[in-house]
């Protein structure tokens, strides 16, 4: 994705538009009915169908506070975090999302969806169209996106307040000079400081708990 950006502007009269998304309750919105049909539609065994079923369905959930619990419930949506085929199901949901238009490129990695467009100066954005399409296919799939945790983030742009704010559910995006993704954190001039700042502080962070508990006597790497 980074590799793509730079290529793009190796041309100095270009500039990108890159949309982060963030879907609502990602995992927990997964329609079964629409899911099934897709694993089918992938050629998926059919001998493994009804397993897959079985994994989804008639799963029971809990509330526990202190020695409070509440009645279980039966929840048949979505599908199960921390197990391994829960993020594979997840793409599978998500593997038919895709753009019409050629000026733009998207990718996808679980729930991270990545949207992007290289322009030169003076021509016309077709972002929000995408954007119109991704919002169109959540309501056909029963997903929705969280128009407050989506950004946008320019690289590039001369002048940001002469480009139309991007909308997804009504809501202007807001515009972040610096964005975390997949653990990495980039800046709109695709450089590596910032990571680079957040890794040391992380870093420092945890040399200081080393160094408070040492006196107590604890091994550096229990204080880990």
């Amino acid at each position: 994705m980074i590799n793509n950006w730079l290529r793009t502007l190796d041309d100095k009269s270009s500039y990108l538009r890159i949309v982060f998304l963030e879907f609502s309750k990602a995992f927990v919105r997964i329609d079964h009915n629409i899911l099934v049909p897709k694993l089918l539609a992938l050629g998926v065994r059919l001998s493994l169908i009804p397993w897959i079923c079985s994994f989804l369905s008639n799963r029971r959930q809990s509330v526990k506070i202190d020695n409070f619990q509440s009645d279980w419930g039966i929840n048949n949506a979505g599908v199960p975090q921390g197990t391994k085929l829960g993020p594979i199901l997840f793409i599978i949901m998500i593997n038919d999302l895709e753009l019409a238009s050629s000026s733009t490129d998207h990718w996808k990695y679980v729930d991270d969806v990545t949207v992007s467009e290289s322009l030169k100066k003076n021509e016309v954005s077709v972002l929000q169209s995408d954007l119109n399409t991704i919002e169109r296919w959540t309501v056909n799939n029963n997903m929705k996106l969280n128009g407050k945790k989506c950004k946008e983030m320019m690289s590039f742009v001369r002048s940001e307040n002469d480009i139309p704010r991007l909308l997804i559910d009504g809501l202007s995006l807001d515009l972040v000079p610096s964005f975390k993704i997949l653990g990495l954190t980039m800046n709109n001039k695709l450089k590596w400081q910032d990571n680079t700042e957040a890794l040391v502080k992380k870093a420092s962070k945890r040399l200081y708990i080393i160094r408070v508990l040492q006196p107590c006597g604890l091994p550096p790497m229990t204080s880990y």
